[in-house]
């Protein structure tokens, strides 16, 4: 058994390195989002993908691995967490999984972060171009307009392709 916790070890901070990997792109996202570099931004995003098909492939490797590890405690489909791996573990790999364990809530607070901030950019980014596009898009017009029940209405602006040039 402690053989297969040590492979699951390795696996698992390799499966770390590629978050941290991860974790590096979406900051540098952040900042093209605030400088406005859209081709730089499409560039990373294709780095991000290949990245979590990367994550993918380990996190299906470390699954067999666990399945592995499950059938050889019997425990059937009962779910090895992080409490029980490092209670499973003998010294030093017990010591090892507990600061892996507290490395992996260490990054999930950052891709918090880093999630939340880049979501509040992106909606920041939508607003500023729905007001110029309106800005673009509506001139004031005299005179009424009419609703589709036929009453007239106040005009609230026409489109800029509306307008007779």
């Amino acid at each position: 058994m402690q053989p297969l916790l040590s492979d699951l070890l390795e696996l698992l901070r390799y499966e770390l390195e590629k978050y941290y990997e991860l974790l590096k792109i979406l900051y540098a996202e952040r900042s093209l989002l605030v400088e406005r570099k859209v081709k730089e931004l499409e560039v990373l995003i294709k780095e991000e993908e290949t990245t979590i098909q990367k994550i993918q492939r380990i996190e299906i490797t470390r699954d067999e691995l666990l399945t592995e590890l499950s059938t050889e405690l019997e425990i059937g489909d009962q779910p090895l967490n992080a409490a029980t791996l490092t209670e499973l573990a003998d010294e030093p790999l017990k010591s090892e999984y507990r600061h892996l364990f507290a490395r992996v809530e260490r990054i999930k607070r950052e891709f918090e972060f880093i999630n939340d901030t880049n979501k509040q950019l992106l909606q920041s980014e939508q607003e500023y171009v729905s007001f110029l596009v309106d800005e673009v898009v509506k001139i004031d017009e005299p005179g009424d307009t009419y609703q589709d029940d036929g009453h007239v209405r106040i005009p609230q602006g026409k489109g800029m392709f509306d307008h007779r040039i």
